[in-house]
């Protein structure tokens, strides 16, 4: 049987999300680092068809230079060229990681046929309008996954207005319409809340990759945002239903669709055969 896979990895206050598609193809969203390393966790996978860094926040492309040592068919990472290396990182660890960030956007190339649809599959890539030079979380990028009628949207960390303006695009809402999972944006911060986007869709579940409430996480608090819009899921291992999952509280987050249309999610775990 032919299935599509996703994990959202526990990688604390950031993103790393590994999917194998259905017609043989793998994507890898953001490779972020903390209780799961993404180089170790795909050790036994040579080759990526795509890499994408949704936006230039160091968060999002910790591991980058271990995960260069892969075959990378594909890389995107949106509007990397307008942004200075103080917007991207801040510690001098980061400048490594923001020099390779660089040069695998000129020897690698975004190539739409790397991940391959079809049977069932779709993929789809939007670049966000009116990108802030000040600000990487405005240049994020925004994917969807779809298999026999169960459509996954990634959110990366796009704010608020960032949305309305991708909603003014027929082709946006209409390749939205219809989520049934949503990663929601900017790790559940309000920034990310978009009142507009839950106009058009209304998603079962919605999974929040973030780390413990602390000093530094402060405005993490939209959990309860999201309960209120979404519509709930059975949950493998869980006797109610659930509306929101996060990292944070269920680890990491594996979700599987067959062929037939049926999907599953397993928290907790980093892989469900």
């Amino acid at each position: 049987m032919a299935w599509l896979k996703v994990s959202f990895l526990d990688v604390g206050h950031g993103d790393f999300i590994y999917a194998e598609t259905p017609l043989g193809d793998n994507l890898v969203i953001d490779v972020g680092t903390g209780d799961v390393m993404p180089y170790k966790f795909l050790s036994n996978v040579s080759t990526i068809s795509e890499l994408q860094v949704s936006h230039p926040h160091t968060d999002h492309f910790d591991d980058i230079v271990a995960m260069s040592e892969k075959t990378i068919k594909s890389f995107r990472c949106v509007s990397l060229d307008k942004f200075a290396d103080d917007k991207i990182g801040w510690k001098k660890s980061d400048k490594k990681k923001i020099a390779k960030l660089r040069e695998l956007r000129t020897t690698t190339k975004a190539d739409n046929a790397a991940v391959s649809v079809g049977n069932g599959f779709s993929h789809t890539v939007w670049y966000p309008d009116n990108v802030d030079t000040n600000d990487p979380n405005t240049a994020s990028l925004i994917t969807t996954l779809s298999y026999q009628g169960v459509k996954i949207l990634f959110g990366a960390d796009l704010p608020a207005k960032g949305w309305e303006e991708l909603l003014k695009k027929d082709t946006f809402v209409n390749a939205i319409s219809g989520t049934s999972i949503l990663k929601a944006s900017h790790h559940g911060r309000k920034e990310g809340c978009s009142k507009e986007l839950f106009d058009v869709i209304s998603p079962m579940l919605c999974i929040i990759s973030d780390k413990s409430l602390d000093k530094d996480n402060k405005n993490t608090t939209a959990t309860n945002w999201y309960t209120e819009r979404s519509t709930g899921c059975n949950i493998v291992g869980y006797t109610d239903q659930k509306k929101v999952l996060s990292t944070r509280a269920n680890g990491s987050i594996c979700i599987t669709v067959n062929e037939k249309g049926e999907w599953w999610v397993y928290p907790n775990t980093t892989w469900r055969a």
